[in-house]
């Protein structure tokens, strides 16, 4: 019998992303990574405080005008492959619910915490989702709560942003 292969410390994605194996990753289906981004270990990002799709399509269906006539419902449009592209957040389309999505060339450093800013609203507390740009650099042991990190940022060890 072979000796089997050992795993390495990262994982690495098809868009040059490392992710390191003992990086907590909570909700992975609303984080989205840019390319070629590096999370070290014991970094957490909070994917799973979402806003609930019923808060986000009221939100968006009070800014909306209000039909005057409806014959049939319209198809829900596709969710956009390109991250950066928002214009079916702005259509109103509930399918496309991000958490946290992280520009290009950024560099989560170990034990950061990555989570969306939460706000009360009518009782409860909603989450609004986290953008950081590209070109970012979180270090060590920074919390991360904000609504949204430009590009070109650096974060130094040990920094609160957004409480």
């Amino acid at each position: 019998m072979p000796p089997t292969k050992p795993k390495g410390d990262y994982i690495e994605t098809d868009t040059g992303n490392k992710v390191a194996r003992r990086t907590q990753l909570h909700g992975t289906q609303h984080i989205i990574l840019g390319g070629r981004t590096v999370i070290q270990p014991e970094v957490c990002i909070r994917g799973d405080l979402v806003r609930p799709a019923a808060a986000a399509a009221a939100t968006a269906t009070a800014t909306a005008p209000a039909p005057t006539l409806a014959i049939a419902p319209a198809a829900p449009a596709a969710p956009s492959k390109d991250p950066k592209d928002t214009k079916d957040l702005k259509a109103g389309n509930a399918t496309y619910n991000t958490s946290v999505n992280i520009g290009r060339y950024s560099f989560v450093s170990t034990g950061a915490v990555l989570k969306p800013p939460s706000r009360m609203h009518k009782g409860q507390v909603v989450y609004h989702p986290l953008k950081i740009g590209d070109h970012v650099f979180v270090g060590e042991r920074s919390v991360v709560e904000a609504a949204s990190i430009g590009d070109h940022v650096h974060i130094g060890p040990r920094a609160v942003v957004g409480k």
